[in-house]
């Protein structure tokens, strides 16, 4: 695998699969989705926007449950599901992911959230612990 579609492949999994398990799913990336898999393409190779609703239900009651093994299991038919995606066409998901990694969604009452996704890759030992900060 060319090693600029694997780091797309890898940057699509951990966007989607973040968001796959948030409220931002059905407000903004679910909607691009259909567009995207609904744009014209050879529809034999690309997942169903029902795919990626199963995938949802599933990932998040894996996370929720503290499963790891469902969770990868999940995560992997994600892998495959991102992969055709980026065959089909790769400008697209790089707008997407792109697209969504900023986006700011407006709540009922005027409030408004941002999603802002980080993926990074962490070289040699780690010595510490992190924390994740989300604002809403």
């Amino acid at each position: 695998m060319d090693f600029d579609v694997a780091g797309l492949v890898d940057s699509g999994v951990a966007t989607l699969g973040g968001l796959l398990v948030t409220d931002a799913y059905e407000r903004v990336v679910r909607a691009r989705l259909v567009g995207l898999l609904g744009g014209g393409r050879s529809q034999e190779r690309l997942p169903a926007i029902e795919d990626f609703d199963r995938l949802r239900r599933g990932l998040a009651g894996a996370v929720q449950n503290g499963n790891a093994r469902t969770r990868r299991a999940f995560e992997r038919e994600l892998r495959g599901y991102v992969r055709s995606l980026i065959d089909a066409d790769p400008v697209a998901v790089v707008e997407l992911l792109s697209s969504v990694r900023e986006e700011s969604v407006v709540r009922p009452g005027g409030a408004a959230s941002s999603v802002s996704l980080t993926n990074n890759t962490i070289f040699g030992p780690v010595l510490g612990s992190g924390v994740q900060h989300n604002s809403f």
